[in-house]
């Protein structure tokens, strides 16, 4: 009986594992992948039979573990042909770790956006450098997904905080999502939101500066018409604070992102 040399037998094991692979016997794909890596005389198809336990692992819903595995396919043979599509499924993997059930909004404190966070990066990331790659599409439409969900999860935060009066929670979420989000944030309900919170911590020249810019943006909406006329008792307030000797500019507690101004933003980004 004639013996396979050692490189036809690990041919054949990689061609067993595929076959597995392909027809959804996922655990026997990994095993004979992982009795392939042993062999390390054989570079090219150990690379291949990493790549490919990676992708049984995806298939498998075992998102870390392909995270790592696609990770130590790229720092192991950072030259292969096969590096972009590898970081491309790190990101892809990512995106699957993150709550599927985010616009539902569920309770505050069980929302946790580290993946989509994750994901995102990763996505911009290969994005770009790989630009050209036929995965660059797909990439960028699970970006927008990304934004999709961490902007959905912002408003509920917002929305969160202003309904309970969360003053400083509103003003430093929607000062964030000015910087996150600038084709998003820069609307008349998160200004009027900001403007109010500015109020209530009589924060007032803050306020007035956004009451102004809500009249100077959307001075058709309701909002806007009633800003002349809040930015005049503000105004007056102030006055009257400075002749009392009282502080009339600053809330009692600062804000952590106290110095982000959304309304110059918008201005200097064009939005």
């Amino acid at each position: 009986m004639q013996h396979l040399s050692a490189s036809n037998e690990a041919e054949l094991i990689y061609l067993d594992g595929m076959e597995h692979l392909a027809a959804g016997s996922l655990l026997e794909a990994q095993q004979e992948f992982i009795k392939l890596m042993k062999m390390p005389s054989y570079l090219a198809l150990n690379a291949l039979a990493r790549l490919r336990l990676a992708d049984a692992q995806f298939q498998q819903h075992k998102y870390d573990e392909s995270i790592e595995t696609y990770l130590s396919f790229v720092q192991r043979h950072d030259s292969n042909e096969n590096v972009p599509y590898a970081m491309f499924m790190v990101a892809k993997a990512y995106f699957e770790l993150a709550p599927s059930d985010l616009l539902i909004m569920p309770p505050i404190h069980e929302l946790d956006l580290t993946a989509v966070q994750q994901a995102r990066v990763h996505l911009e990331r290969f994005v770009r450098q790989f630009p050209r790659s036929r995965y660059a599409t797909e990439a960028l439409q699970l970006r927008d997904q990304c934004i999709e969900l961490q902007w959905a999860n912002n408003r509920y935060v917002v929305h969160f905080y202003f309904d309970r009066k969360k003053w400083i929670g509103v003003v430093s979420r929607l000062h964030q999502a000015a910087q996150a989000f600038p084709q998003k944030a820069h609307n008349v309900v998160n200004y009027s939101m900001l403007a109010q919170a500015y109020d209530n911590l009589h924060w007032r020249s803050r306020a007035v500066d956004m009451y102004r810019a809500i009249g100077a943006r959307w001075p058709d909406t309701a909002a806007g018409q009633l800003a002349p006329a809040q930015v005049l008792r503000l105004t007056n307030e102030i006055a009257e604070a400075k002749a009392k000797g009282e502080a009339a500019e600053m809330p009692a507690e600062l804000p952590p992102t106290a110095a982000v101004k959304p309304e110059q933003l918008a201005d200097q980004e064009g939005v």
